[in-house]
């Protein structure tokens, strides 16, 4: 098939485009090629993200439910 006419994967429409530039970018020049063009914040605002996840994923729901249960 056409790289236009594909069908869009799954994730690919809940990802949100910068991210999907950004690996676009990764891809063809590296990680250097995605400071020069996103800048040190993409990496604050990425590092924030996942450390937010996991501190609720890992830490906050398992908490929770101890909690509940005992």
């Amino acid at each position: 098939m056409d790289e236009t006419t594909r069908k869009p994967k799954f994730l690919d429409r809940w990802t949100p485009k910068v991210i999907r530039e950004a690996k676009q970018v990764f891809r063809e020049g590296g990680l250097k090629a995605v400071i020069r063009r996103y800048g040190w914040k993409f990496f604050a605002v990425f590092f924030i993200y996942y450390l937010v996840r996991d501190v609720t994923l890992y830490i906050l729901l398992p908490l929770y439910l101890a909690n509940k249960l005992f």
